[in-house]
């Protein structure tokens, strides 16, 4: 069910859009064993990403479609090689390796939104790489209601997968919240309400059903007990065409994106940051990559910095909406659906021995 992850709305719906708007026809096609003839003649470009169900031979598939002369991508978004064992990926990405590297090794080319990753791609693959960023579809992201409450609220939000990096967090937002009233919301990494998943890691760690995921477990539990005492809500995770209206009325003043420094992260994107901006909350992140790369407020991962750059956020209402400024308009230039289609234009074009040869937009 792919149309239930982020993943699917960034790397598939979004890229879509934006060459649909470049004039150019797509289909997003879930394969099986075999792809229908009318869609192996169809395409002048088809994009492969990440990994498939085992029963299914993509790398056969991609080959199927070079024969024809058709330009085969390969997308990657995520360090695969790099997975924490805290990531509830970690057990799919091992057992996918052999068929992501191979299906690296059967494109043309390789795209990613992670300069890292292309570095990677390049070093260890001689392939062709291509950036093809992450992007914001203004017509779906809309601003904030910016309520007149005099409780500022700040909130993070995102996937099962950044406990850990909550934890740099947790004991900032504690502390703040003995000085200031303010509300902390965290939006998603779980489906169902925060205490329930709470008790449910208690009883799996006590009884030890599942160990594989015990380090991901231990990493919640510890993130919420720094939180105890805090005013606090819990929006549930919700499905991607359902998330921009959700971000939208959890009306953040602050967004924060506390990462670790790991090899595994510095070759993420910085979705939540065009996410916030989209949507008038400003962000504050962590001084490391692939923040530090393009935002501009940053905190180092101490608590000494994450208190004080939270804390002018709070009490300085002119910083904070400057700051918002700058980077909704940086966002909107750079990370727009209309700015980034060229980017994927360019990854699809076909190569020839004059350069590149453009698509067919009549399609």
């Amino acid at each position: 069910m792919a149309f239930m992850s982020g993943i699917w709305a960034h790397r598939n719906e979004t890229p879509c859009t934006a060459l649909g708007k470049r004039g150019h026809a797509c289909k997003q096609v879930a394969i099986g064993n075999e792809v229908p003839e009318e869609l192996m003649k169809w395409p002048d470009v088809v994009i492969f990403g990440r990994a498939y169900p085992s029963q299914y031979d993509p790398v056969k598939i991609m080959n199927d479609y070079k024969k024809l002369g058709k330009r085969v991508l390969y997308d990657m978004d995520d360090d695969f090689w790099a997975v924490a064992k805290d990531n509830p990926s970690v057990l799919v990405s091992n057992a996918h390796k052999d068929q992501y590297e191979g299906m690296i090794e059967a494109a043309d080319a390789v795209i990613s939104p992670s300069p890292v990753l292309l570095k990677k791609f390049k070093k260890h693959f001689k392939k062709p790489c291509f950036l093809a960023p992450n992007g914001i579809d203004s017509d779906i992201y809309q601003e904030r209601p910016h309520d007149n409450s005099d409780v500022v609220k700040i909130g993070y939000m995102g996937a099962a997968s950044h406990w850990k990096d909550l934890q740099l967090i947790g004991g900032v937002i504690s502390d703040l919240s003995k000085k200031y009233d303010f509300l902390f919301t965290l939006y998603g990494l779980v489906g169902e309400p925060l205490e329930s998943a709470m008790y449910t890691y208690n009883k799996i760690l006590a009884y030890n059903f599942q160990p594989e995921k015990a380090a991901y477990h231990r990493s919640a539990l510890a993130f919420h007990k720094q939180l105890e005492g805090t005013r606090m809500w819990h929006v549930p995770f919700m499905p991607p065409e359902l998330h921009p209206r959700t971000l939208q009325m959890c009306d953040l003043d602050i967004g924060l994106a506390p990462l670790e420094d790991t090899e595994f992260n510095r070759g993420k994107s910085n979705i939540k940051f065009y996410e916030y901006a989209s949507v008038g909350t400003v962000t504050l992140a962590s001084d490391v990559l692939p923040y530090s790369s393009e935002v501009k407020c940053l905190a180092k991962n101490t608590h000494k910095d994450w208190y004080n750059k939270i804390e002018k956020l709070i009490v300085d209402k002119e910083y904070r909406e400057k700051t918002l400024k700058q980077q909704q308009e940086w966002v909107q230039k750079n990370r727009s659906i209309e700015a980034i289609g060229i980017d994927w234009e360019l990854a699809c074009q076909k190569p020839t021995k004059f350069g590149l040869k453009v698509l067919n937009q009549s399609k």
